[in-house]
Formats: structure tokens, C-alpha cells, sequence
């Protein structure tokens, strides 16, 4: 009996442990990079986050880069707030979540002038499910050569 029990003491630690390792929360490092939509889901649009002071939307060929951003990864959901000029040089404040589905898709609603509902809505917003672009080893290189 003694010896069931003990069994069931390891097995449930070892089942703690794991959960702790696959529950982990996402982190800012899990969305660095250039973002593209997938399929013909409406207007061009690609997200790249290249460090926690510059990221930049392009939507529908234009350039936009984010302002005054806030992820909360703690909801799930996560809460994805930020700002950009639109064309009329006023600033646009744009709310939307966001969920890493693997390291190379995520799926991101934003919501431009109504409110954010905590979890993904068909009814409100624009979502768009956006894939990790692979970065080109031979388009980074940096000529070392003196002319």
C-alpha cells in the first residue's frame, strides 16, 4: 500500500512539473520577426517586430510604424494595444489580441474604434492569421571588405 502510494506522489509531481514546462506564458521574444498574412484574407498586411522599440505594420502598402505599444500576456488571449499616424498625420489607437498558435502562425484581431471583446469575436474587428517569414541567411550579410 505503501508503495502505491509513493508511486502516485511521483507520478503527480512529475505531472506538476510537466504541466509547469507546457503552461509556460509567451513572451515578447515569441513574436520577433516579420509577420505575413496568410491567403486572401483582404488587404496586404505584415507585422515586423524587430526589437521592443521598433515595430512596424504595413497595411495596404503603406508603412506605419508603432507607437506607444502595450502586450499583455497575461490574458489569453493576449492584449496587443498600440498606436500609429494614419494618412491625415492623427494619431490612430488600435486595441486587438493576439494568440502565437505555433512559432511560425499567429492570429491577431484588431479592433479600430470599438471595444475589445476577451476573446477572438466573428462579429467585431478585422482577423487575420499571419505566418513567421524565414529569414534569408545571404540577405543580412554584411560585406566585411575594404574598397
Amino acid at each position: 500500500m505503501r508503495i502505491m502510494k509513493k508511486m502516485f506522489i511521483v507520478a503527480g509531481v512529475f505531472v506538476l512539473f510537466s504541466l509547469q514546462g507546457f503552461c509556460q506564458s509567451k513572451k515578447f521574444q515569441d513574436i520577433k520577426g516579420r509577420w505575413t498574412i496568410i491567403g486572401e484574407q483582404g488587404p496586404e498586411i505584415s507585422l515586423e517586430i524587430i526589437d521592443s522599440a521598433d515595430m512596424v505594420l504595413t497595411y495596404m502598402g503603406e508603412e506605419k510604424k508603432m507607437l506607444n505599444y502595450k502586450i499583455d500576456f497575461s490574458k489569453s488571449p493576449a492584449w496587443f494595444d498600440f498606436s500609429v499616424k494614419d494618412t491625415t498625420s492623427s494619431i490612430l489607437n488600435v486595441k486587438s489580441i493576439i494568440e502565437i498558435v505555433n512559432e511560425s502562425l499567429i492570429k491577431w484581431q484588431l479592433f479600430v474604434d470599438e471595444d475589445r471583446p476577451d476573446h477572438f469575436s466573428s462579429s467585431k474587428g478585422e482577423l487575420f492569421y499571419l505566418k513567421r517569414e524565414k529569414i534569408n541567411a545571404n540577405s543580412n550579410a554584411v560585406s566585411l571588405s575594404k574598397e
